[in-house]
């Protein structure tokens, strides 16, 4: 009798070393970095009965990614994170960051920790790490903040401004599913250059998935500009009787 309880209870200890082994496996500081932060599109909105979708982005001295790279910016705007009087990523509160986390279900951490076939979790959209304004963030979860914080001596946030947004019509639910389009730019709709104040597109088709994406530059400090990439916002416009609205945002951003 006491032998069988022996047995089931080292059994019972190797199976929970073993899953504890493949949690901290998985959790291991050899993944893949997390998508950049960002401060680049303040809000998106449909107008006019839905036939018109609206696009803010963030004030032209607020505008920001979190880069790797070497850059030597124009603005004192630059700023690296690792300084002496260095903040926790964990501790930080920042209202005009892009890339906070509020909630995260378990499900959608997971998932999106392992990027999974899409990135956008297992769960969707209901069930995805969220950013500060409450938009889904593909790719995230909570490994980011760890992320972070163990590699704050190689990130800089550097001042950017936008080159170009793009907007586009990607499909219905089912098209946006099946494909589940990574970072960066798609064939645009249509496209503003330099873009000052809030852009104002047509709407059509009236409802799907669009895409709405920045794409922008660092200005350095000896002239010239480096191309950072896009930041992209995807987004669902459904039918509300006579009106549209849009009902579900993915931030999509490449890894930092």
């Amino acid at each position: 009798m006491k032998r069988r309880m022996l047995i089931r209870t080292v059994i019972g200890s190797i199976a929970v070393g073993s899953t504890a082994g493949c949690i901290r496996a998985f959790q291991s500081d050899d993944q893949s970095p997390p998508p950049r932060k960002s401060n680049i599109i303040r809000d998106i909105s449909v107008t006019n009965s839905g036939e018109i979708i609206e696009v803010t982005t963030a004030p032209d001295e607020s505008q920001w990614v979190m880069t790797r790279q070497e850059i030597d910016a124009a603005s004192s705007r630059a700023q690296v994170e690792n300084t002496n009087n260095q903040i926790s990523w964990h501790q930080r509160a920042i209202a005009e960051v892009d890339s906070g986390l509020d909630a995260v279900s378990p499900i959608g951490t997971v998932e999106a920790k392992g990027r999974g076939a899409t990135g956008r979790g297992r769960g969707g959209f209901s069930s995805a790490p969220r950013t500060s304004n409450g938009r889904a963030w593909y790719g995230g979860g909570a490994y980011a903040a760890t992320w972070y914080d163990n590699h704050d001596n190689e990130v800089s946030r550097v001042p950017v401004t936008i080159n170009m947004i793009g907007i586009g019509f990607i499909g219905d639910n089912d098209t946006f599913t099946e494909r589940s389009i990574g970072p960066g730019p798609i064939n645009w709709d249509t496209t503003y250059n330099d873009p000052t104040g809030d852009i104002r597109s047509d709407l059509s088709p009236r409802s799907g998935w669009y895409r709405v994406g920045a794409e922008v530059n660092a200005e350095l400090a000896g002239g010239g500009t480096q191309p950072l990439g896009w930041e992209c916002i995807d987004l669902r416009v459904r039918s509300t009787g006579n009106d549209e609205e849009i009902t579900k945002k993915w931030k999509v951003s490449p890894r930092i």
